[in-house]
Formats: C-alpha cells, sequence, structure tokens
C-alpha cells in the first residue's frame, strides 16, 4: 500500500518513535506532569502528541508538499544581487508551510510560544524533513539558534528574540567559519570591540561558508579579548548580531548539493553585537553547545538522505529488468540493497540513543534547578546528569561521524544500482548524491569527530553503557549465541584501547583513531540491534546480518590497532612525493 506520510511509511522509524524510545523517563525529567503549569493531563498525552506531530503535520507536510518541491528548488537555486540573497520561489513556501505548521519552535519554551519538545521528536522531525529535501533542513535544522539563546542569554535577549523565532517571523544562523578558521576554531580573527562609554560592544572581520547567513539574527564568535594576554580560544565570545547594513552579504558560494540553502561570505563593518553569557567563554562553552546540538541535526539530516537514497534504489531494482528478470533478483544487486537497509537501520539506532541521552542529561539538569538543596533527590540527579552527559559526549561525534560516512555510502551504492541512469538529473538519485557529500563535512568534518570521540572513548565514557549491554541475557537463544559474538567484540575492543593508552604515543593514537572508533560504533549498535530484536522478530534477521557483518571487522581493526605499525607516518614521504 502506497502511504503519502513520511512518517507512516517509515515502519523502523515508527519502530523507534512507538516502541523503542524511552518517553517516560524523558517525560518525567522534562516536564512537571501534575501541575498547573504543566500542558500535559499525564505522560501518555505528552508521548501520543509527539506521535500524532509527527504524523501530522511533519509526514504529511514532507510527503505532499515538500518532497515535490525539492527537484525545482534545486534547479533554480538561491540568487545574490547587490548585496541581497533571494531563495528559491519553492523553498519560500516551504518556510511559509513550517511556519503555518508551527514547526519552528519545537524545543523553545512554552513561555514564548515555543512547544517545550524532547530534542528525540525534533530529531525524527529533521529526519522525516531532510529525506523530503536536505537543504530545507540547512532551515528547520538551525533552531538552535534559538535554544542557544534561550539558554545562554539574558532575559531581556530572550524577551526580545524568542518570540520571533517560534513564531517564525526570524530565522538564524551560526556564524564560526573563517577564510583561515575553519576546524581550528581557536584561530578566529574577527574582533568585538567594547566602547567603555557606551558598553556597546561591535564587531569587525570576515565569516565564510554561512549556512543561512542572510538570516535575522546572527551568533557571531569573535575575539574579545587581548591575544596576548588571553590566546586561542581562551579570548572568544559569542555575540548576537542583527542583520543590517553593517552586516554585508559578500557573495553566497557556488556548492556542488544542497542548492536551496545560501552558504554566504559576511563582511561584520562596526555592527552592533551584543553579548551572551560570558566573556571569553564563547568557545569552551556556549559554541561547543551549540555545535553538539548542531551535528546531531546533521546526523539526522544524513539519516533522511540515507532514508531517501535507499528507497530510489530500492524502487528502481523493483522495476528495472535486464537479462529476462529483475535486477534486484541478482545476488550482488540483492546484497547491495540489503547493506544499505541494514546500514541506515544500524544508523537510525545509533542516532536515537544519542538523543534519548540528550534529552536524558538536558531534563536532569532542569530537574536539577528546580529543586531546592537539602532535597534527597538532588544528589542522585548530579550522578544521572553527569553520567549522561560523559555517554553524550561519545555518542554526539560517533552519530555524526557514522550517520554521514553511511549515509554517502548508501548514496553512492543507490547510484550504482540506477547504471547509467543514475548519473543522470532524470532520477533523484542524482541530487541525493549530490545532497549527500556535505555531511561529512560541514558542522566538524568526520576527522574531526573521530579525533573527538576518541578521546572520550580513551577516556573510558561507553564503559558504563556498554557494561550494562554486555550483562544483558536474552529469552531467545539465537540472540544469546550473537551477543557471544559481540562480547568477543568488545573485548577486543577494550584490548585495543588498553594497547593506545598504553602506548603513550599521541601519532600512534591519532593513526589509529578511525579504526577503534569504527569498532566502539559496532560493538555499540550491535547491542542497540540486540535490544529491539527481543521486541520485533523482523529485527532479529538484521541484527545477524549486522553482528555477522561486524565480527570480521573489529576483528581486523584491532590487529592493525595492536600491531604497532606507523607505515603511513613513517614512509610518508617516500609514498606520497614525487
Amino acid at each position: 500500500m502506497n502511504i503519502n506520510n513520511f512518517y507512516l511509511d517509515n515502519d523502523d522509524l515508527r519502530f523507534h518513535m512507538e516502541q523503542m524510545v524511552d518517553w517516560t523517563s524523558i517525560v518525567e525529567l522534562r516536564e512537571d506532569i501534575g501541575s498547573e503549569n504543566c500542558p500535559y493531563e499525564n505522560i501518555e498525552e505528552a508521548v501520543e502528541i509527539y506521535i500524532d506531530m509527527l504524523n501530522d503535520p511533519v509526514g504529511e507536510l514532507a510527503a505532499n508538499r515538500i518532497a515535490p518541491r525539492a527537484a525545482e528548488i534545486d534547479e533554480e537555486g538561491c540568487s545574490f544581487e547587490n548585496g541581497v540573497v533571494t531563495l528559491p520561489a519553492a523553498m519560500v513556501k516551504n518556510l511559509d508551510d513550517l511556519k503555518d505548521a508551527q514547526l519552528t519552535g519545537i524545543t523553545l519554551p512554552t513561555q514564548y510560544g515555543g512547544l517545550n519538545f524532547p530534542v528525540t521528536f525534533y530529531t525524527a522531525a529533521t529526519e522525516i524533513i531532510s529525506r523530503a529535501d536536505a537543504a530545507l533542513m540547512n532551515f528547520f535544522g538551525l533552531q538552535g539558534i534559538g535554544e542557544t539563546i534561550a539558554k545562554f542569554a539574558s532575559d531581556e535577549v530572550k524577551d526580545e528574540y524568542l518570540l520571533g523565532f517560534c513564531s517564525g517571523e526570524l530565522t538564524g544562523a551560526m556564524v564560526l567559519t573563517e577564510p583561515d578558521a575553519g576546524s581550528d576554531l581557536a584561530a578566529i580573527q574577527t574582533r568585538a570591540t567594547l566602547n567603555p562609554d557606551t558598553e556597546e560592544w561591535t564587531i569587525r572581520g570576515t565569516k565564510r561558508f554561512i549556512t543561512n547567513g542572510c538570516g535575522d539574527v546572527l551568533l557571531v564568535l569573535a575575539r574579545s579579548e587581548d591575544p596576548k594576554r588571553f590566546g586561542g580560544g581562551r579570548g572568544l565570545s559569542l555575540f548576537l548580531v542583527e542583520k543590517s547594513e553593517v552586516v554585508q552579504i559578500r557573495r553566497i558560494e557556488e556548492k556542488m548539493g544542497i542548492h536551496g540553502s545560501p552558504t554566504c561570505e559576511i563582511y561584520f563593518n562596526d555592527a552592533k553585537g551584543i553579548l551572551i553569557g560570558q566573556r571569553g567563554r564563547g568557545l569552551t562553552r556556549y559554541v561547543s553547545w551549540l555545535m553538539n546540538a548542531a551535528r546531531l541535526a546533521v546526523a539526522a539530516q544524513a539519516l533522511g538522505i540515507c532514508e531517501a537514497a535507499f528507497r530510489e534504489a530500492k524502487k528502481y531494482a523493483d522495476e528495472r529488468e535486464q537479462f529476462g528478470k529483475k535486477i534486484k533478483e541478482f545476488p550482488a544487486v540483492a546484497e547491495m540493497l540489503v547493506d544499505m537497509k541494514v546500514s541506515a537501520e544500524a544508523v537510525r539506532s545509533l542516532v536515537y540513543a544519542t538523543s534519548q541521552v540528550i534529552d536524558l542529561q538536558e531534563g536532569a539538569e532542569a530537574k536539577m534547578d528546580s529543586i531546592q538543596e537539602g532535597d534527597p533527590r538532588l544528589n542522585d540527579l548530579k550522578e544521572k546528569a553527569r553520567e549522561y552527559e560523559r555517554l553524550a559526549e561519545a555518542l554526539t561525534p560517533l552519530s555524526k561521524y557514522y550517520a554521514a560516512e553511511i549515509c554517502n555510502k548508501v548514496a553512492n551504492d543507490a547510484l550504482q544500482v540506477h547504471g547509467g541512469n543514475g548519473y543522470m538529473k532524470d532520477y533523484p538519485i542524482e541530487r541525493l548524491y549530490r545532497d549527500a557529500r556535505i555531511t561529512n563535512i560541514y558542522e566538524g568534518t568526520s576527522q574531526i569527530q573521530i579525533d573527538w570521540a576518541m578521546s572520550r572513548i580513551l577516556r573510558g565514557n561507553l564503559n558504563g553503557a556498554l557494561a550494562k549491554f554486555s550483562e544483558q541475557t536474552y529469552a531467545d537463544e539465537g540472540l544469546n549465541t550473537l551477543a557471544s559474538e559481540v562480547k568477543k567484540a568488545r573485548d577486543l575492543l577494550s584490548e585495543s584501547i588498553e594497547y593506545v593508552n598504553n602506548k603513550k604515543d599521541t601519532d600512534y593514537r591519532n593513526l589509529t583513531a578511525r579504526r577503534v572508533i569504527d569498532m566502539a560504533i559496532d560493538v555499540y549498535v550491535s547491542y542497540l540491534l540486540l535490544n529491539q530484536a527481543e521486541k520485533l522478530d523482523r529485527k532479529k534477521s538484521v541484527a545477524k546480518k549486522f553482528i555477522r557483518d561486524m565480527a570480521p571487522r573489529v576483528e581486523m581493526n584491532s590487529k592493525y590497532v595492536m600491531s604497532g605499525d606507523k607505515t603511513a607516518m613513517e614512509d610518508f614521504e617516500a609514498i606520497v612525493s614525487d
């Protein structure tokens, strides 16, 4: 049956939202059920509303309005003339539809007109929107700008701007990257100068590769402190800058993909800035939080593209005939389709495991703020919040890295299934392939995610969760057999981590980081799939395929990590130089 709804037609997403997500724990921490300020009578009502909204408006809107406009938006792209950016007409319609559906303040407080929904809901909505049009996610996914203001700005700033974000009247941008400061944000040179007489800040400098840099409200990372006294990241602060004549868009980039989203170069010519939070904590506190939110959003975007690409491949393989039979009947193509589907479900498992941990962390922190000192619940909440924070610090870069890499592989394989037709603009896979390519570049390249995650894994941030997983037993003996394979893989991961830690060689740590990270993801996702297989018989096949493929991968990676081999570095000049 053909269901024209991007939530209802996605059985795996529904399985996660309706059976796997621990909504009870999330809602208990997030909402004060029973109080007059709580909009829900009980937890069940809250969850019912979340699911209903994923169905309609999110799923309906994505399938019936956003997806049909995607090709037109990609073809038209954004235009730039005399400093003014113009969006494709169909993209403007999409933004109006999101505004009318009240989907522009999903996680923002209700007092400003937001929905105060969990991160997990927002992540699912982002996946659905991205499946319809990845470029639209680059507007929809910027709700983190409003979240940052809600979390760190003064009440005066919140009152002035959050109503506009919630209503959709205001759009935002995260303004970090500079021509000479990409991944290395501590090298930022844009200056923020404080006028001692007026106590007002002005911002001067150039920013590059800014998604939606033509937005109304920009969060700008700038150097506010004397670099001789406070060098690197310590001298950076975060500022809110409004769109104005002294915020000059110099050009928009001609990009490979996501054509409906403008990527801008901006010059700030002494633009007025409002300090967000404390001086000197722009990078270490506020942007770090904002970037983590952005990384999860890109993981969801990658998952949406991945889902769309798989569906295009499956549809084509179902219809295309060669040598007297459908191409899906050829083992080589059948294996590609199975691998794509299992990979997509593996990514979805990790992404929603991550979003739940973030919800639990933020919920515990919010609940702590509402409890007075001396309350016996406070220490328990503090311990839980720290546990969730440590886990989220590892899972967030793992999710972004894994989702983006799998997205690129699935898009590549999906195009391959199409053969020569996939290379032509006649089929959607050509656009999806181009859109996928950015996901392992922006908001931190895969190499940056690996480095970030590696430091957390070497510190043991995953140990507690993996220990709990390994203690589980299953009613199905087949699952217990698979679990024993995962246990062997976990032991190899532990030995590899111990080897790298004991070696105390930074270069070797960096050289082997990708393999350690791949092992950690393989083990963690295996446990997630085993848990799902207890609730749904079909997932037993998914878990079996993933784990049987995982075991030799982990063994190979562990052998490399514990080999001590540094040929790539020691013989670099001999191999690479002419």
